[in-house]
């Protein structure tokens, strides 16, 4: 009898549980956004989520994947003007060691 009365208890709590989390479910996260909200009125939140990206242009707003892409972007750029350095000191070795082959030949004769 006493599984019976246990397993009543547990739907009851359950059914609060369920009732709690309709009326306040908690935060929710916007995907890539890194902007949690409390959800109190649904109806709201509905109309939010409907509009969000409308919001987003509107006012101009940078989403946390925006700054995920511009960090990729800058680390290309990054690696790019390293790259080109790199570039550069060769050319330069290069250009010393044919000045000192010129200086030789125009000695010579």
């Amino acid at each position: 009898m006493n599984e019976f009365a246990n397993k009543g208890v547990k739907k009851t709590s359950d059914i609060l549980d369920r009732i709690e989390e309709t009326l306040f479910p908690g935060e929710i996260e916007i995907e890539g956004t890194g902007y949690e909200r409390n959800v109190f009125d649904r109806r709201l939140e509905k109309y939010l989520d409907q509009h969000f990206d409308e919001y987003i242009d509107e006012f101009g707003l940078v989403r946390e994947l925006h700054f995920e892409i511009y960090e990729s972007k800058y680390q290309d750029c990054l690696k790019d003007v390293n790259d080109l350095e790199d570039f550069q000191k060769d050319i330069e070795a290069e250009l010393d060691s044919l000045s000192r082959r010129l200086d030789k030949i125009e000695e010579e004769f």
